[in-house]
Protein backbone atom coordinates (compact mmCIF):
# COMPACT_ATOMS: atom_id res chain seq x y z
CA UNK A 1 0.00 0.00 0.00
CA UNK A 2 3.14 2.41 0.97
CA UNK A 3 4.72 1.45 -2.36
CA UNK A 4 1.50 2.77 -4.21
CA UNK A 5 0.63 5.60 -2.79
CA UNK A 6 4.30 6.59 -3.07
CA UNK A 7 4.29 6.13 -6.77
CA UNK A 8 1.19 7.42 -7.32
CA UNK A 9 2.42 10.33 -5.49
CA UNK A 10 5.61 10.45 -7.95
CA UNK A 11 3.07 10.05 -10.95
CA UNK A 12 1.38 13.05 -9.89
CA UNK A 13 4.39 15.30 -9.49
CA UNK A 14 5.53 14.16 -12.91
CA UNK A 15 2.58 14.91 -14.33
CA UNK A 16 2.52 18.27 -12.44
CA UNK A 17 5.73 19.16 -13.89
CA UNK A 18 5.12 17.85 -17.42
CA UNK A 19 2.12 20.67 -17.78
CA UNK A 20 3.98 23.08 -17.01
CA UNK A 21 7.08 22.57 -19.40
CA UNK A 22 6.77 24.55 -22.55
CA UNK A 23 7.28 23.07 -25.62
CA UNK A 24 9.05 24.10 -28.00
CA UNK A 25 10.51 23.32 -31.57
CA UNK A 26 11.50 24.61 -34.91
CA UNK A 27 10.96 23.57 -38.40
CA UNK A 28 12.28 25.00 -41.87
CA UNK A 29 8.92 25.10 -43.65
CA UNK A 30 9.81 26.06 -47.28
CA UNK A 31 6.73 28.90 -47.51
CA UNK A 32 4.83 29.68 -44.88
CA UNK A 33 1.98 30.63 -46.79
CA UNK A 34 1.59 27.38 -49.03
CA UNK A 35 1.61 25.18 -45.60
CA UNK A 36 -0.83 27.48 -43.25
CA UNK A 37 -2.86 24.32 -42.89
CA UNK A 38 -0.72 21.62 -42.39
CA UNK A 39 1.41 24.24 -40.16
CA UNK A 40 -1.76 24.67 -38.33
CA UNK A 41 -2.14 20.83 -37.98
CA UNK A 42 1.39 20.03 -36.25
CA UNK A 43 0.20 22.74 -33.93
CA UNK A 44 -2.83 20.92 -33.10
CA UNK A 45 -0.86 17.36 -33.24
CA UNK A 46 2.43 18.19 -31.56
CA UNK A 47 0.83 20.30 -28.77
CA UNK A 48 3.49 22.84 -29.50
CA UNK A 49 3.71 26.42 -27.18
CA UNK A 50 6.55 28.10 -29.19
CA UNK A 51 7.06 27.08 -32.62
CA UNK A 52 9.98 28.87 -34.85
CA UNK A 53 10.14 29.23 -38.38
CA UNK A 54 12.62 29.43 -41.00
CA UNK A 55 12.86 30.09 -45.02
CA UNK A 56 8.96 31.44 -44.45
CA UNK A 57 9.53 33.38 -47.69
CA UNK A 58 7.19 36.39 -46.55
CA UNK A 59 7.11 39.72 -48.31
CA UNK A 60 5.98 42.72 -46.50
CA UNK A 61 3.33 42.66 -49.07
CA UNK A 62 1.77 39.77 -47.37
CA UNK A 63 -0.31 41.10 -44.18
CA UNK A 64 0.15 39.06 -40.88
CA UNK A 65 -4.16 39.13 -40.23
CA UNK A 66 -3.72 36.85 -43.28
CA UNK A 67 -1.32 34.61 -41.44
CA UNK A 68 -4.32 32.59 -39.25
CA UNK A 69 -2.94 30.38 -36.23
CA UNK A 70 -6.19 29.94 -34.18
CA UNK A 71 -4.77 30.14 -30.54
CA UNK A 72 -1.44 31.67 -31.67
CA UNK A 73 0.19 34.66 -32.16
CA UNK A 74 3.23 34.99 -35.02
CA UNK A 75 5.81 37.38 -34.58
CA UNK A 76 8.14 37.67 -38.23
CA UNK A 77 10.93 39.23 -39.64
CA UNK A 78 11.07 38.91 -43.36
CA UNK A 79 13.90 38.98 -45.87
CA UNK A 80 14.78 42.23 -46.32
CA UNK A 81 16.84 41.73 -49.31
CA UNK A 82 15.14 41.61 -52.88
CA UNK A 83 16.16 38.35 -53.38
CA UNK A 84 13.43 35.75 -52.49
CA UNK A 85 13.00 33.09 -49.60
CA UNK A 86 14.48 33.23 -46.48
CA UNK A 87 12.38 35.11 -43.49
CA UNK A 88 11.83 33.64 -39.98
CA UNK A 89 9.02 33.59 -37.49
CA UNK A 90 8.63 32.45 -34.11
CA UNK A 91 4.56 31.13 -32.97
CA UNK A 92 3.53 31.11 -29.72
CA UNK A 93 0.29 30.25 -27.98
CA UNK A 94 -1.69 33.19 -27.55
CA UNK A 95 -1.42 32.94 -23.48
CA UNK A 96 1.72 33.67 -23.08
CA UNK A 97 3.01 36.75 -23.03
CA UNK A 98 6.02 38.18 -25.36
CA UNK A 99 7.85 40.40 -26.47
CA UNK A 100 10.71 40.63 -29.12
CA UNK A 101 14.19 41.72 -28.39
CA UNK A 102 16.31 44.64 -30.62
CA UNK A 103 19.42 42.72 -31.19
CA UNK A 104 21.73 43.68 -33.55
CA UNK A 105 22.31 41.79 -36.79
CA UNK A 106 23.54 41.71 -40.19
CA UNK A 107 21.00 39.76 -42.16
CA UNK A 108 22.93 39.38 -44.99
CA UNK A 109 24.98 36.31 -43.01
CA UNK A 110 21.81 35.64 -40.62
CA UNK A 111 18.57 35.80 -40.34
CA UNK A 112 17.24 36.16 -36.41
CA UNK A 113 14.28 36.83 -34.61
CA UNK A 114 14.65 37.16 -31.01
CA UNK A 115 12.02 36.80 -28.09
CA UNK A 116 11.74 36.83 -24.99
CA UNK A 117 8.48 34.54 -23.33
CA UNK A 118 7.04 34.87 -19.92
CA UNK A 119 4.55 32.36 -17.84
CA UNK A 120 5.63 31.34 -14.59
CA UNK A 121 8.71 31.81 -15.53
CA UNK A 122 11.08 33.75 -18.50
CA UNK A 123 13.20 32.54 -20.98
CA UNK A 124 14.40 33.89 -24.56
CA UNK A 125 13.81 32.52 -27.48
CA UNK A 126 15.53 32.76 -30.95
CA UNK A 127 14.46 31.45 -34.57
CA UNK A 128 17.55 31.59 -36.84
CA UNK A 129 18.03 30.55 -40.53
CA UNK A 130 21.84 30.75 -42.42
CA UNK A 131 21.40 30.57 -46.11
CA UNK A 132 23.63 27.81 -47.65
CA UNK A 133 25.06 30.01 -49.91
CA UNK A 134 26.99 32.22 -47.99
CA UNK A 135 30.09 31.42 -45.81
CA UNK A 136 30.55 30.42 -42.85
CA UNK A 137 33.03 32.65 -41.30
CA UNK A 138 30.35 36.12 -41.25
CA UNK A 139 27.71 33.86 -40.24
CA UNK A 140 29.84 32.48 -37.24
CA UNK A 141 30.58 35.80 -35.92
CA UNK A 142 27.25 37.51 -36.34
CA UNK A 143 25.95 34.71 -34.67
CA UNK A 144 28.38 34.79 -32.06
CA UNK A 145 27.67 38.50 -31.72
CA UNK A 146 23.83 38.17 -31.45
CA UNK A 147 24.40 35.23 -28.87
CA UNK A 148 26.50 37.31 -26.77
CA UNK A 149 23.52 40.15 -26.28
CA UNK A 150 20.85 37.69 -25.59
CA UNK A 151 23.01 35.65 -23.09
CA UNK A 152 24.05 39.63 -21.15
CA UNK A 153 19.92 39.57 -20.13
CA UNK A 154 21.31 36.59 -17.80
CA UNK A 155 17.84 34.19 -19.01
CA UNK A 156 17.31 30.76 -19.84
CA UNK A 157 17.82 31.18 -23.72
CA UNK A 158 17.25 28.46 -26.71
CA UNK A 159 18.29 29.55 -30.25
CA UNK A 160 16.36 27.01 -32.99
CA UNK A 161 17.35 26.77 -36.22
CA UNK A 162 18.22 25.76 -39.72
CA UNK A 163 22.19 26.99 -40.00
CA UNK A 164 22.91 24.88 -42.61
CA UNK A 165 25.85 23.60 -40.74
CA UNK A 166 26.15 19.62 -40.37
CA UNK A 167 27.38 18.76 -37.39
CA UNK A 168 27.49 15.21 -37.84
CA UNK A 169 30.35 15.85 -40.26
CA UNK A 170 32.96 17.12 -38.04
CA UNK A 171 35.49 17.87 -41.42
CA UNK A 172 33.53 19.39 -43.19
CA UNK A 173 33.93 23.58 -43.00
CA UNK A 174 32.90 25.41 -40.13
CA UNK A 175 31.85 22.63 -38.04
CA UNK A 176 35.29 23.33 -36.01
CA UNK A 177 34.55 26.84 -35.93
CA UNK A 178 31.36 26.84 -35.16
CA UNK A 179 31.23 24.23 -32.56
CA UNK A 180 34.35 26.43 -30.85
CA UNK A 181 32.21 29.55 -30.56
CA UNK A 182 29.59 27.49 -28.75
CA UNK A 183 31.59 25.56 -26.26
CA UNK A 184 33.04 29.33 -25.93
CA UNK A 185 29.68 30.52 -24.81
CA UNK A 186 29.25 27.80 -22.70
CA UNK A 187 26.51 26.45 -25.06
CA UNK A 188 25.31 23.23 -26.03
CA UNK A 189 24.00 21.97 -29.16
CA UNK A 190 21.48 19.05 -28.32
CA UNK A 191 19.81 17.51 -31.38
CA UNK A 192 21.90 14.13 -32.56
CA UNK A 193 20.01 12.64 -35.55
CA UNK A 194 19.33 14.12 -39.04
CA UNK A 195 16.66 16.59 -39.33
CA UNK A 196 16.73 16.92 -43.56
CA UNK A 197 16.52 13.15 -44.28
CA UNK A 198 17.02 11.58 -47.28
CA UNK A 199 19.40 9.94 -49.80
CA UNK A 200 22.11 12.14 -48.34
CA UNK A 201 20.57 12.71 -44.68
CA UNK A 202 22.44 15.93 -42.53
CA UNK A 203 21.79 17.51 -39.33
CA UNK A 204 21.67 20.85 -40.20
CA UNK A 205 18.52 22.25 -37.68
CA UNK A 206 20.07 22.83 -34.08
CA UNK A 207 18.78 23.29 -30.64
CA UNK A 208 21.43 25.23 -28.75
CA UNK A 209 20.67 26.37 -25.16
CA UNK A 210 22.72 27.54 -21.97
CA UNK A 211 20.32 25.74 -19.98
CA UNK A 212 20.56 22.24 -21.01
CA UNK A 213 19.79 20.95 -17.11
CA UNK A 214 15.73 22.44 -18.27
CA UNK A 215 15.88 20.72 -20.89
CA UNK A 216 14.18 17.55 -21.87
CA UNK A 217 12.81 15.30 -24.41
CA UNK A 218 14.74 16.47 -27.26
CA UNK A 219 13.60 14.37 -30.28
CA UNK A 220 13.43 14.71 -34.47
CA UNK A 221 9.69 14.18 -35.47
CA UNK A 222 9.24 12.94 -38.84
CA UNK A 223 7.33 16.02 -40.40
CA UNK A 224 6.25 16.01 -44.24
CA UNK A 225 5.37 19.33 -44.70
CA UNK A 226 8.83 20.12 -46.22
CA UNK A 227 12.67 18.37 -46.82
CA UNK A 228 12.56 19.22 -42.66
CA UNK A 229 11.91 17.17 -40.18
CA UNK A 230 10.31 19.20 -37.28
CA UNK A 231 12.51 19.10 -33.77
CA UNK A 232 10.96 20.01 -30.74
CA UNK A 233 12.40 19.90 -26.42
CA UNK A 234 10.45 20.86 -22.96
CA UNK A 235 11.84 23.55 -20.91
CA UNK A 236 10.88 23.06 -17.30
CA UNK A 237 9.00 25.05 -15.26
CA UNK A 238 7.79 28.09 -17.18
CA UNK A 239 4.18 27.70 -17.95
CA UNK A 240 1.50 28.06 -15.61
CA UNK A 241 -1.10 25.33 -15.75
CA UNK A 242 -3.22 26.06 -18.43
CA UNK A 243 -6.26 27.10 -17.78
CA UNK A 244 -9.18 26.39 -20.42
CA UNK A 245 -10.73 29.51 -22.55
CA UNK A 246 -14.48 29.41 -21.64
CA UNK A 247 -17.88 31.21 -22.45
CA UNK A 248 -21.19 30.61 -21.43
CA UNK A 249 -23.92 30.19 -24.08
CA UNK A 250 -27.49 29.16 -24.21
CA UNK A 251 -27.58 25.63 -25.43
CA UNK A 252 -30.43 24.99 -28.39
CA UNK A 253 -28.89 21.35 -29.52
CA UNK A 254 -31.66 19.82 -27.91
CA UNK A 255 -34.55 22.36 -28.19
CA UNK A 256 -37.97 21.07 -29.02
CA UNK A 257 -39.65 23.87 -30.81
CA UNK A 258 -43.20 22.44 -30.50
CA UNK A 259 -42.72 22.20 -26.69
CA UNK A 260 -41.13 25.37 -26.58
CA UNK A 261 -44.07 27.27 -28.47
CA UNK A 262 -46.67 25.36 -26.57
CA UNK A 263 -45.44 26.31 -23.02
CA UNK A 264 -45.39 30.10 -24.49
CA UNK A 265 -48.87 29.70 -25.53
CA UNK A 266 -50.31 28.75 -22.54
CA UNK A 267 -47.84 30.52 -20.04
CA UNK A 268 -50.08 33.49 -18.05
CA UNK A 269 -49.03 36.97 -19.78
CA UNK A 270 -52.03 38.76 -17.36
CA UNK A 271 -49.25 40.71 -16.16
CA UNK A 272 -47.77 41.90 -18.85
CA UNK A 273 -51.21 43.24 -20.04
CA UNK A 274 -51.67 45.10 -16.95
CA UNK A 275 -48.70 46.42 -16.53
CA UNK A 276 -48.58 50.34 -15.68
CA UNK A 277 -45.24 51.32 -17.21
CA UNK A 278 -43.33 50.14 -20.25
CA UNK A 279 -40.53 49.53 -17.73
CA UNK A 280 -43.03 47.22 -15.82
CA UNK A 281 -44.21 45.52 -19.25
CA UNK A 282 -40.71 44.28 -19.98
CA UNK A 283 -40.08 42.80 -16.12
CA UNK A 284 -43.00 41.25 -16.46
CA UNK A 285 -42.33 39.87 -19.89
CA UNK A 286 -38.89 38.53 -18.64
CA UNK A 287 -40.37 36.90 -15.22
CA UNK A 288 -42.63 34.70 -17.69
CA UNK A 289 -39.88 34.61 -20.48
CA UNK A 290 -36.73 33.56 -18.68
CA UNK A 291 -38.36 30.68 -17.18
CA UNK A 292 -39.14 29.14 -20.23
CA UNK A 293 -36.57 29.80 -22.21
CA UNK A 294 -34.49 28.44 -19.18
CA UNK A 295 -36.15 25.20 -19.15
CA UNK A 296 -35.77 24.87 -22.94
CA UNK A 297 -32.25 26.22 -24.03
CA UNK A 298 -30.69 25.79 -20.39
CA UNK A 299 -27.30 28.31 -20.10
CA UNK A 300 -24.30 25.84 -20.21
CA UNK A 301 -20.51 26.78 -19.92
CA UNK A 302 -18.23 25.07 -22.79
CA UNK A 303 -14.70 25.13 -23.89
CA UNK A 304 -13.25 27.30 -26.58
CA UNK A 305 -11.80 24.90 -29.45
CA UNK A 306 -9.63 26.52 -32.30
CA UNK A 307 -11.26 24.60 -35.09
CA UNK A 308 -8.91 24.05 -38.56
CA UNK A 309 -10.45 24.44 -41.84
CA UNK A 310 -13.26 22.11 -42.68
CA UNK A 311 -11.52 21.40 -45.66
CA UNK A 312 -9.00 19.88 -44.09
CA UNK A 313 -11.43 16.48 -43.18
CA UNK A 314 -12.53 16.17 -47.14
CA UNK A 315 -11.69 12.67 -47.96
CA UNK A 316 -9.42 13.89 -51.18
CA UNK A 317 -7.18 15.72 -48.56
CA UNK A 318 -7.22 12.30 -45.79
CA UNK A 319 -6.08 10.73 -48.92
CA UNK A 320 -3.54 12.54 -50.28
CA UNK A 321 -2.25 12.92 -46.62
CA UNK A 322 -2.21 9.41 -46.40
CA UNK A 323 -0.28 8.48 -50.01
CA UNK A 324 2.30 11.33 -48.80
CA UNK A 325 2.96 9.55 -45.38
CA UNK A 326 3.41 6.08 -47.16
CA UNK A 327 5.60 7.26 -50.09
CA UNK A 328 8.02 8.94 -46.78
CA UNK A 329 8.18 5.77 -45.21
CA UNK A 330 8.95 4.31 -48.63
CA UNK A 331 11.85 7.03 -49.06
CA UNK A 332 13.20 6.24 -45.06
CA UNK A 333 13.15 2.64 -46.06
CA UNK A 334 14.72 2.74 -49.42
CA UNK A 335 16.52 5.83 -50.02
CA UNK A 336 17.30 6.61 -53.93
CA UNK A 337 16.50 8.97 -56.27
CA UNK A 338 13.03 7.13 -57.33
CA UNK A 339 11.89 7.36 -53.87
CA UNK A 340 12.70 10.82 -53.46
CA UNK A 341 10.65 11.86 -56.63
CA UNK A 342 7.94 10.44 -55.60
CA UNK A 343 7.85 11.88 -51.79
CA UNK A 344 8.10 15.56 -53.41
CA UNK A 345 5.30 14.53 -55.74
CA UNK A 346 3.12 13.46 -52.83
CA UNK A 347 4.06 16.49 -51.16
CA UNK A 348 2.90 18.76 -53.85
CA UNK A 349 -0.23 16.22 -54.16
CA UNK A 350 -1.40 17.46 -50.88
CA UNK A 351 -0.63 21.17 -51.53
CA UNK A 352 -2.73 21.08 -54.70
CA UNK A 353 -5.73 18.77 -52.64
CA UNK A 354 -5.71 21.21 -49.55
CA UNK A 355 -6.31 24.37 -51.98
CA UNK A 356 -8.97 22.39 -54.46
CA UNK A 357 -10.51 21.59 -51.00
CA UNK A 358 -10.18 24.75 -49.37
CA UNK A 359 -11.72 26.64 -52.72
CA UNK A 360 -14.64 23.87 -53.01
CA UNK A 361 -15.77 24.56 -49.85
CA UNK A 362 -16.35 28.11 -49.94
CA UNK A 363 -17.59 28.17 -53.52
CA UNK A 364 -20.28 25.66 -51.82
CA UNK A 365 -20.49 28.49 -49.07
CA UNK A 366 -21.00 31.32 -51.17
CA UNK A 367 -23.97 29.51 -52.99
CA UNK A 368 -25.73 28.55 -49.96
CA UNK A 369 -25.12 31.35 -47.73
CA UNK A 370 -23.32 34.29 -48.37
CA UNK A 371 -23.77 35.40 -44.57
CA UNK A 372 -22.09 31.97 -43.55
CA UNK A 373 -19.24 32.68 -46.05
CA UNK A 374 -18.22 35.69 -44.54
CA UNK A 375 -18.15 34.28 -41.12
CA UNK A 376 -16.25 31.35 -42.58
CA UNK A 377 -14.09 34.18 -44.11
CA UNK A 378 -13.81 35.93 -40.74
CA UNK A 379 -12.87 32.29 -38.73
CA UNK A 380 -10.59 30.48 -40.64
CA UNK A 381 -8.81 33.47 -43.12
CA UNK A 382 -8.24 36.46 -40.94
CA UNK A 383 -6.26 36.67 -37.56
CA UNK A 384 -8.35 39.55 -35.43
CA UNK A 385 -5.19 39.29 -33.10
CA UNK A 386 -2.50 41.75 -32.68
CA UNK A 387 0.83 40.65 -34.58
CA UNK A 388 3.08 43.43 -34.10
CA UNK A 389 5.61 43.33 -30.79
CA UNK A 390 7.20 45.87 -29.07
CA UNK A 391 10.31 45.84 -29.30
CA UNK A 392 12.92 45.94 -26.20
CA UNK A 393 16.56 46.26 -25.71
CA UNK A 394 19.50 48.39 -27.08
CA UNK A 395 20.09 48.12 -30.65
CA UNK A 396 17.14 49.61 -33.08
CA UNK A 397 15.10 46.88 -35.06
CA UNK A 398 15.09 48.92 -37.91
CA UNK A 399 17.66 51.65 -38.74
CA UNK A 400 16.12 52.86 -41.65
CA UNK A 401 12.66 53.70 -40.03
CA UNK A 402 13.64 57.26 -39.07
CA UNK A 403 14.12 58.15 -42.26
CA UNK A 404 11.28 56.39 -43.84
CA UNK A 405 9.08 58.38 -40.66
CA UNK A 406 10.62 61.52 -41.50
CA UNK A 407 9.89 61.01 -45.76
CA UNK A 408 6.01 60.40 -45.09
CA UNK A 409 5.66 63.54 -43.06
CA UNK A 410 7.86 65.81 -45.14
CA UNK A 411 5.58 64.80 -48.02
CA UNK A 412 1.80 64.67 -46.40
CA UNK A 413 0.95 68.02 -47.25
CA UNK A 414 2.35 67.77 -50.69
CA UNK A 415 0.61 64.61 -50.76
CA UNK A 416 -2.89 65.76 -49.83
CA UNK A 417 -2.69 69.13 -51.54
CA UNK A 418 -2.30 67.28 -54.99
CA UNK A 419 -5.06 64.59 -53.71
CA UNK A 420 -7.59 67.17 -53.16
CA UNK A 421 -6.33 69.61 -56.19
CA UNK A 422 -6.99 66.12 -58.57
CA UNK A 423 -10.56 65.59 -56.77
CA UNK A 424 -11.92 68.97 -57.61
CA UNK A 425 -10.35 69.23 -61.04
CA UNK A 426 -12.49 69.27 -64.51
CA UNK A 427 -12.03 65.73 -65.93
CA UNK A 428 -12.39 66.95 -68.62
CA UNK A 429 -9.94 70.16 -68.42
CA UNK A 430 -6.54 69.92 -69.75
CA UNK A 431 -3.28 70.08 -67.10
CA UNK A 432 -1.11 72.79 -66.52
CA UNK A 433 1.04 71.99 -69.51
CA UNK A 434 -2.22 72.16 -72.05
CA UNK A 435 -1.56 68.43 -72.25
CA UNK A 436 -4.98 66.75 -73.71
CA UNK A 437 -3.90 62.83 -73.01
Amino acid sequence: MISFRLGRQVDIRAAAELSCALKIGHLNVRSLTAHLDQVNLLLLREQLDVLCLSETWLTETVDSTAILFPGYTICRRDRRKKKIGGGVAILYRSALKAEQLRVPADDSAVEALWMQISSRSTIVVGAVYRPPSGPTAPAIDCLHNQLMHVLARARPTYLLGDVNIDVSQSAKPGVASYTQHLSDLSLKQLITEPTRPGPTPSLIDHLVTNRPDMTTGVRVTPCNISDHDLITALVADVKTQHVPETITVRSTRRVNTDALCLDLLQADWSQLYGADSTTNMWNSFLATWNPIIDRHMPMRTIRVRNRLGPWLDDDTVREAMAARDQARADRDHTPCDVTEREFRESRNAVKMAINRASAAFYASSFRHSRPRTWKSVRQFLISSQKTQHRAVGDAPADPDWPDRLNRFFTSVGSDVAGALADSTRDPDAPDAAGSSV
